[in-house]
């Protein structure tokens, strides 16, 4: 039994059948690499039907808020005054290409399934670096109060898979992969770990974006094609495919 323990978001969706990248010019943005090769992989497949991860394509912060000013601009209208501590009212008195001076523009690579409120993004200051931070953004707070959730996209992406496989708020992945004769079981003790003899503390270590303390280890056996998902340190999962 080879097991792979470093083992990347790109290797996990791979081994689960998304290992056909779509091709064509397909987003007039700049990226990096990794996401623009990460979003080929990902392009229409179902396993992110209810997932994090804009698998359609990312796009900017900044258009975001000019729609937001075409929307509100007619209430602005009536009563300026009562707008005036409204950031996007104030944004709107801002030339476009000025806004740089105020804000950075965020490439948003994805929201909270369902919700909508919490937003993830990569700053355009970023978007040069091989793997850059992951940034944050609550609707609920200033336009400015990014801040930084991961330090590395591929630390981000590893996580958004995690959550995918773990079937934690959406069981979307085992009503998918079942399909394709993949089997899931859900262990409360480690046993299985150490009958393969397969090291807990040398898994890959992912965050979830669904709880700061929730985390995942994970390891694949490629030719055994399973995948071992271990959670808080507690639940295991093991997906196999059926002979």
């Amino acid at each position: 039994m080879a097991v792979q323990y470093d083992v990347s978001a790109m290797e996990l969706i791979r081994l689960f059948g998304c290992d056909k990248p779509a091709s064509g010019a397909l987003w007039e943005v700049k990226m990096p690499a990794l996401l623009e090769e990460f979003l080929r992989l990902a392009k229409d497949q179902p396993l992110f039907e209810t997932s994090d991860f804009w698998s359609g394509g990312p796009y900017f912060f900044y258009e975001d808020i000019e729609e937001r000013i075409e929307d509100d601009e007619e209430y602005w209208e009536e009563d300026p005054e009562e707008y005036e501590e409204d950031e996007y009212y104030q944004m709107s008195k801002i030339p476009r290409e000025q806004w740089g001076e105020h804000m950075p523009d965020y490439l948003q690579i994805g929201s909270d399934y369902g919700v909508g409120c919490v937003t993830y993004g990569i700053c355009e200051t970023d978007l040069e670096k091989e793997d850059p931070p992951v940034y944050i953004w609550n609707e609920a707070d200033s336009l400015k109060d990014w801040r930084v959730l991961t330090d590395s996209l591929s630390v981000f992406l590893g996580g958004i898979v995690c959550d995918i496989l773990s079937g934690m708020n959406y069981p979307t992945a085992k009503r998918v992969l079942e399909k394709d004769a993949w089997t899931f079981e859900e262990l409360n003790h480690f046993d299985l770990l150490a009958q393969r003899q397969i090291e807990l503390s040398s898994m890959k270590k992912y965050p979830s974006l669904y709880g700061v303390e929730v985390f995942y280890r994970v390891c694949v056996d490629v030719e055994a094609k399973t995948l071992y998902l271990v959670r808080d340190d507690k639940e295991l999962l093991v997906i196999q495919k059926a002979e």
